[in-house]
């Protein structure tokens, strides 16, 4: 009796350094905009042809996962990490109760990442997060554009440990709202001392729980940062609240 023999079928060379790349840019390990390296340098690196190399980059190219510029390289895709629409941002920036609206989205998402970063993350990210830590601690908090730049690859480096592709790129694509929002809250306690110490001290907790592999730490310590920012605002805009009352009773009695 004649047995059925199914061919082995071997990828070609292009098509493995195409797959390798293509999970690269998919895990983050590329991020959204950041050039390749040369052919020249990516065959070296793959041991593989230049022309292999040049033929993985057109099946990636037909994917739309990185554009070429003529005499300016390879870069990885914009749109994987797309931000909001202009108008939802505008809407989010913009619309004070939609800002509380945000916090709640930054305590759903954050939370869990701090969770999947504790529980997944490897040496070297966990170096990151430290690193990225202490970028904030060496700034002058009156700077907030700096200080709020620096905060955000915090969180971004806290989500590369999360090793989730679909979180990765989430927090990602809304890395300039974040960075509104974080700058906005800072602006709002500038000029209280004791909330932004509290502040530091949250974010040191939640360093501590991802390096201690602690995820349910690591969760807790976010959410209670982010709910420690709303009853902070809430009360200051109650306080104002009150005070605007008063100068209207008082300049109503003259």
């Amino acid at each position: 009796m004649e047995q059925l023999v199914t061919k082995v079928v071997t990828k070609k060379v292009s098509e493995q350094v195409a797959s390798q790349l293509e999970s690269q840019i998919i895990d983050g390990t590329f991020a959204a905009g950041e050039k390749l390296a040369s052919e020249r340098d990516l065959a070296e690196q793959y041991g593989v042809s230049r022309p292999s190399i040049r033929d993985a980059i057109k099946q990636l190219e037909a994917k739309r996962l990185v554009t070429r510029k003529q005499g300016g390289g390879t870069f990885v895709s914009q749109q994987l990490d797309a931000p909001f629409a202009a108008p939802l941002f505008d809407l989010l920036a913009n619309n004070p109760e939609s800002h509380y609206d945000l916090l709640e989205f930054r305590c759903a998402l954050e939370s869990v990442v701090a969770y999947y970063a504790a529980l997944r993350g490897d040496e070297s990210q966990l170096k990151c997060i430290k690193s990225a830590f202490e970028g904030i601690e060496a700034l002058d908090d009156s700077d907030l554009d700096s200080v709020s730049d620096a905060i955000v690859m915090f969180y971004l480096a806290i989500a590369d440990a999360a090793q989730n592709v679909l979180l990765v790129h989430l927090l990602r694509g809304v890395k300039d709202l974040l960075r509104h929002n974080i700058k906005e809250n800072l602006l709002v306690f500038k000029d209280h001392k004791s909330i932004r110490v509290q502040l530091n001290e949250h974010r040191f907790e939640l360093l501590s729980a991802i390096l201690n592999s602690q995820p349910e730490a690591a969760r807790v310590a976010s959410g209670q940062h982010l709910a420690f920012i709303e009853q902070s605002l809430l009360k200051l805009d109650q306080e104002q609240n009150r005070l605007q009352g008063s100068v209207r009773r008082l300049l109503s009695s003259q």
